[in-house]
C-alpha cells in the first residue's frame, strides 16, 4: 500500500505534463509550439506548472505522511525540502513577466503597462498574495534569516506556503487555459494532484495528530 502511495503522486505528476503537452500540440486553435508568440505562453504555463507540482511536493514532503517512511527512514527529507525550496519560487516568479510578455505581444502594449493590467484581472492579486507568500517562505529558509528567528515563529510563518498554494488556486481555475481545454485529461490529472496534496496535509499535519493526542 505504501508503495503505490509512493507512485502515486509522481505518475500523476508525469501524466499531468504529459498530457499537457500533448493538449497544446493538439490545440483546435493552432500549437502552442508553432511560433515565438506561442513558445513564450507554453514557458509561462510551464513555468507556472512546474512550480505549482514543486510546492506540491514540498507540501507532501513535510506533511509527515507515514508512507513516505521507505523513502525517508522515517524522518522528513529536510536536505530535500530546503534545497528545492529555494529553487521552486523561481519557477513562480518566472510565470508572471512571461505571460505578461506573451499578452504583450498580442496587444502591442508595452510590457509594463500590460503586466499592470494582468495583476487586476479576477482572481490575480489572489495569486499574487500566494506568490508573495511562498518567496517570504523561501526567503526566511536562508541561514541569514533563519538563524535570527525564534524556531516557532519561523515554523509559523513558513506555514504560509499552504496558504500561498490555496491563494493560487482560484486563478487556475478561472484563466488557466489549461484546465478548460477540449481535452479533459490534464485537468482530471491536475485536479486529482491537488487533492491528493490536500488530503495527506490535512489528514497527516493536522488531523492525525490530534487523534492520536486524544487516544
Amino acid at each position: 500500500m505504501k508503495k503505490a502511495a509512493l507512485l502515486l503522486f509522481p505518475v500523476l505528476a508525469l501524466a499531468a505534463l504529459g498530457l499537457w503537452v500533448y493538449d497544446n500540440l493538439t490545440a483546435p486553435m493552432g500549437s502552442f509550439f508553432s511560433d515565438g508568440t506561442g513558445w513564450v505562453m507554453a514557458l509561462a504555463r510551464l513555468a507556472g506548472i512546474l512550480g505549482a507540482l514543486g510546492v506540491m511536493g514540498q507540501i507532501l514532503l513535510m506533511s509527515r505522511a507515514s508512507w513516505l517512511a521507505p523513502l525517508t527512514g522515517g524522518l522528513p527529507p529536510v536536505k530535500w525540502h530546503h534545497r528545492a525550496g529555494l529553487a521552486i519560487p523561481l519557477l513562480l516568479l518566472a510565470h508572471p513577466p512571461l505571460v505578461a510578455w506573451h499578452h504583450s505581444l498580442m496587444s502591442g502594449l508595452p510590457f509594463t503597462e500590460q503586466y499592470l493590467a494582468i495583476l487586476r484581472w479576477e482572481d490575480v492579486p489572489q495569486a499574487a498574495a500566494g506568490l508573495t507568500l511562498i518567496v517570504a517562505a523561501a526567503l526566511l529558509s536562508l541561514d541569514c534569516f533563519r538563524r535570527r528567528l525564534p524556531y516557532a515563529l519561523w515554523q509559523r510563518l513558513h506555514l504560509g506556503v499552504y496558504l500561498g498554494l490555496a491563494l493560487s488556486v482560484g486563478h487556475q481555475l478561472e484563466l488557466g487555459g489549461d484546465l478548460s481545454a477540449e481535452l479533459p485529461y490534464f485537468a482530471w490529472a491536475w485536479y486529482g494532484l491537488l487533492a491528493f496534496t490536500a488530503a495527506n496535509a490535512l489528514w497527516f499535519r493536522l488531523l492525525e495528530p490530534r487523534f492520536r493526542e486524544r487516544a
